[in-house]
C-alpha cells in the first residue's frame, strides 16, 4: 500500500563468506526518525482527505435534506421549496399544481371602406398610413401573448388592375395590414366572405402578403399541399386553430360561389368555406382537422367561424345547429364574426361528452370600419355597427397535461369617427371605452362633441348583450382534480 512516501530497505552483510572477520562490538544504527516523523504526515494528509469528504457529504450543500431554501422550476411555473423538499441531480420532483399560461386575445371584423382610405392616404407622400386607428388599443394588443383579428379586406396590390377599394370589393394597400402588425397582431384570419373580392390575384397575392410581413394566418392556403388551419405554440401551450366561413350563398351549390362571386374551380379547395346545404361535407372536414390539430400536439381547439345574419344582434338557428355540432367535435372554444354587430354568446355542453363544454360568442362585431350611425342609413341597429370587443382568454396547461382555459376577459370598443380640422379629413380611432371613459383626454374623446356620450353608451349596449358570460364562464371552470 502507498502511503504517500517511499520505505527503504537496508541491505545487510553477506552471509556466504568462508571467513569471518573477527567479531567486534559494532555501533548500533541511530533510529530513524527522519522516516518515522514523514510516515507520520502522510497517514495525516490521507486521514485529513477522507474526512473533509465525509463532512462534505452531510453538509448542507451536499445533503438532499437541507434546510436552507432553494428553488425548483415545474413546467414552466416556479416555487419555493425548503428541507425535503429540495431536488438533487439525482430526483426530479414533480409538482401536479404547477403549470404555464398564456393569453390569446382575439377581435372583430377589419373592413377598410372607401371614406377610409381617403382619410388614410397622404397627398405629399402618395402613401397609406393607417396606424392612427390603433394607436389606443396597442398597449393591450401588444400586451397579450398572441393577437388575433379578422382580416376581411384582400391585397391585391395594383399591378394586376385591381384599384384599391372599399365595399363591395375590398382591395386594401399592403399598409393595412403593416399597422396591424405595428399594433402587436400576430394573426390575421383570411376566410370571410370578402376573401374573394378580388378572386384568384386577391387571394393568392393576399397569403404571400402575409409571409412578406411575418404575419401568420388561416383560413385559406396557396396550393393543394398547404393547409388552411395550423397549431401555434405559446409558452409551451399549443392552440389548434380553424377559420372557416359561410360561403354566403344560402345553400345554392353551382355555381359555387362566395359573396355571390364565382369562385374557380381551381381556387375552391384553397380557401375553408362551407354551404348550407353541404354541412355533412363541412362537418366531415372539420373533424378530419381537428383530428389532424390534435395528433400534431394541439393541446386546445379554437375555431373561428364567418356565419350568421348582418347586423343581427342574437345568433340564427344555423349557428346554434353549426356551434353545438363543433361542441361535439371537441372544440374548446368558438370565436364569431360577419354581423358587423356584437352577438350573445353562451356555455355549450357537447351531447357526446356531457363533461365537455365550449365557450361560443357569435360574433364579436367591428373591430375596424366606416360602418357608423350616420353612414348606414336605415340600417336596423345602426348604433351597434360603431362598436367592438376584445376577448381576451387565459389558457392554463398543467404539469399532468391538463389544458383549460381558466379565464374569461372582454374589452368593449367604439370607433370614433370624426372630422379632424386641421387635416381635412375624417379620423378612425378604436378606442377601448372604460379606459377611455376614466381618462377622456387621454384617449382622444373630446376631439369630438359626441365623444364622451357615445363611448358611455357602448359599455351599457355591449354588457347587454352579453348577458354577463365572463360570470358565467368563470362559475363554469373547473381546475383539474386535486389541483389548486
Amino acid at each position: 500500500m502507498n502511503n504517500g512516501y517511499n520505505r527503504n530497505y537496508r541491505n545487510t552483510p553477506s552471509q556466504n563468506n568462508s571467513r569471518r572477520a573477527p567479531q567486534r562490538r559494532r555501533r548500533k544504527p541511530p533510529f530513524p526518525w527522519a522516516s518515522l516523523i514523514i510516515g507520520i504526515l502522510a497517514v495525516s494528509v490521507v486521514f485529513s482527505i477522507v474526512l473533509a469528504v465525509s463532512l462534505h457529504k452531510e453538509s448542507p450543500e451536499g445533503n438532499a435534506e437541507q434546510t436552507t431554501a432553494s428553488s425548483v422550476t415545474t413546467a414552466g411555473q416556479t416555487e419555493n421549496v425548503t428541507d425535503t423538499e429540495a431536488v438533487t441531480d439525482d430526483e426530479v420532483q414533480f409538482d401536479p399544481n404547477a403549470f404555464t399560461e398564456m393569453t390569446l386575445l382575439v377581435t372583430g371584423d377589419v373592413m377598410y371602406h372607401n371614406p377610409q382610405l381617403d382619410a388614410a392616404y397622404d397627398y405629399a407622400t402618395g402613401e397609406y398610413d393607417f396606424t392612427n386607428c390603433y394607436k389606443y388599443i396597442k398597449d393591450i394588443v401588444s400586451a397579450a401573448d398572441y393577437a388575433v383579428a379578422n382580416f376581411e379586406t384582400t391585397l391585391a396590390g395594383s399591378e394586376a388592375g385591381y384599384a384599391y377599394s372599399g365595399y363591395p370589393t375590398f382591395n386594401t394597400p399592403d399598409t393595412g395590414l403593416s399597422a396591424l402588425i405595428g399594433a402587436g397582431f400576430d394573426m390575421m384570419l383570411f376566410a370571410n366572405n370578402h376573401c374573394y373580392d378580388t378572386q384568384h390575384t386577391g387571394v393568392t397575392r393576399t397569403q404571400e402578403v402575409f409571409d412578406q410581413m411575418g404575419v401568420d394566418y388561416i383560413g385559406a392556403r396557396k396550393d393543394l399541399n398547404g393547409k388552411t388551419y395550423r397549431n401555434v405554440e405559446v409558452n409551451g401551450i399549443t392552440v389548434g386553430m380553424l377559420n372557416s366561413t359561410d360561403d354566403i350563398a344560402y345553400g345554392n351549390t353551382y355555381p359555387r360561389t362566395i359573396n355571390g362571386i364565382r369562385v374557380q374551380d381551381a381556387d375552391l379547395p384553397l380557401i375553408d368555406v362551407f354551404n348550407h346545404s353541404l354541412l355533412g361535407e363541412f362537418y366531415a372536414s372539420a373533424e378530419r382537422n381537428i383530428a389532424d390539430l390534435r395528433a400534431s400536439g394541439a393541446d386546445i381547439i379554437v375555431y373561428f367561424i364567418h356565419w350568421g345574419d348582418e347586423y343581427h344582434l342574437s345568433h340564427n338557428d344555423m349557428q346554434a345547429q353549426i356551434a353545438q355540432k363543433l361542441c361535439d367535435l371537441g372544440v374548446d372554444v368558438i370565436i364569431g364574426g360577419h354581423p358587423h354587430v356584437i352577438q350573445d354568446a353562451e356555455m355549450l355542453t357537447s351531447t357526446v361528452d356531457p363533461s365537455h363544454s365550449t365557450l361560443c360568442f357569435y360574433s364579436l362585431g367591428n373591430l375596424i370600419s366606416n360602418q357608423n350611425r350616420l353612414t348606414m342609413g336605415d340600417t336596423m341597429n345602426k348604433l351597434y355597427t360603431e362598436n367592438g370587443l376584445i376577448v381576451e382568454l387565459t389558457i392554463r396547461k398543467y404539469a399532468t397535461g391538463e389544458t383549460i382555459v381558466t379565464a374569461v376577459e372582454t374589452v368593449p370598443l367604439w370607433v370614433h369617427r370624426y372630422y379632424d380640422s386641421a387635416s381635412a379629413k375624417m379620423r378612425y380611432e378604436i378606442v377601448p371605452v372604460e379606459a377611455a371613459l376614466a381618462d377622456p383626454a387621454s384617449f382622444g374623446l373630446y376631439n369630438s362633441n359626441f365623444g364622451v356620450s357615445h363611448a358611455s353608451a357602448v359599455s351599457a349596449m355591449t354588457n347587454g348583450i352579453l348577458g354577463g358570460i365572463c360570470e358565467v364562464f368563470s362559475s363554469s371552470v373547473k381546475l383539474p382534480t386535486g389541483l389548486n
